[in-house]
């Protein structure tokens, strides 16, 4: 499963969970979420459609996730 440490090996980061976005979030909240686990500016995370258009804040995550299929 996991790639074994060598014995004495110490861990470089601390592991970082993630849960799965929910479907019903808007997109506005998704982009927020990921910004704030992964410790990134403000504004840096942008959604886009598969045609390259950024998704609408006000959108879903569900709708999003059915467009990319």
């Amino acid at each position: 499963m996991g790639a074994k440490r060598k014995a004495g090996a110490k861990r470089e980061m601390k592991p970082i969970r993630f849960k799965v976005l929910r479907t019903d979030s808007s997109i506005a909240t998704a982009q927020e979420t990921i910004e704030n686990r992964l410790g990134l500016p403000t504004g840096s995370v942008r959604l886009v459609n598969p045609n390259g258009r950024k998704a609408r804040a006000d959108g879903s995550v569900g709708a999003l996730l059915r467009s990319w299929e």
